[in-house]
């Protein structure tokens, strides 16, 4: 074989290993950029992340304690009569009379002793109010009832009109008004004649329980 004849047959050779290597290319078993040929792409998984919200922070505020008032014994007056500091009996606030006993106790201002019979009610007060001053010298201090007290009130008093009863208060009687009607304001006022006298008022009538 002569040398033309031999590099016909090597060129031939060639041209088909071409072909068969650009066909392999394309086919996706070679190179992708052998022919231009693009594989496909495909996107990585989708990933989801689980993100948990952050509880906000817990914070706890120390509430201030409401300190209620005392309730106001309420008794029957039996009898009154005027009375000298030295003619009141000796109080003691420690030591309450039972409920349920009758016993003699004066005023504030030791002025008038009374006679008092066994309580018939006691009653809430959700505030005082400041002593006010009144006409001709006179002095007010105005309870406020809860809602229950002031209802159990109005019915007291619509049966009682014209019986003489006592708000007590260690031992002391506070006031002493003769009842003139139902009243269903949920509001009474005591009065006294002094100043001194009705900041007295105030504070036992306001005595935290």
């Amino acid at each position: 074989m002569n040398r033309r004849s031999m590099g016909a047959k090597v060129g031939v050779a060639r041209r088909r290993f071409r072909v068969v290597a650009a066909w392999l290319a394309c086919a996706g078993l070679l190179a992708p950029l052998a022919c231009g040929c693009h594989a496909a792409r495909h996107g990585a998984a989708p990933t989801t992340t689980s993100t948990t919200p952050t509880p906000a922070p817990v914070t706890t505020t120390s509430a201030t304690p409401i300190v209620g008032i005392a309730p106001l014994p309420v008794r029957p007056v039996h009898k009154s009569q005027p009375a000298s500091p030295q003619k009141c009996p000796a109080v003691d606030p420690n030591r309450p009379v039972a409920p349920t006993d009758a016993f003699a106790a004066c005023d504030i201002g030791r002025t008038t002793l009374y006679t008092l019979g066994p309580e018939t009610m006691q009653l809430g007060l959700i505030h005082v109010e400041p002593p006010r001053s009144l006409a001709a010298g006179f002095y007010d201090v105005t309870l406020i009832l809860d809602p229950p007290s002031a209802s159990a009130w109005a019915s007291y008093t619509a049966a009682h009109v014209e019986d003489h009863v006592a708000f007590v208060r260690d031992n002391l009687v506070l006031e002493a008004p003769i009842i003139e009607g139902p009243v269903t304001s949920g509001r009474i006022a005591l009065t006294t004649q002094t100043a001194e006298g009705a900041a007295q008022l105030a504070r036992l009538a306001g005595r935290p329980s």
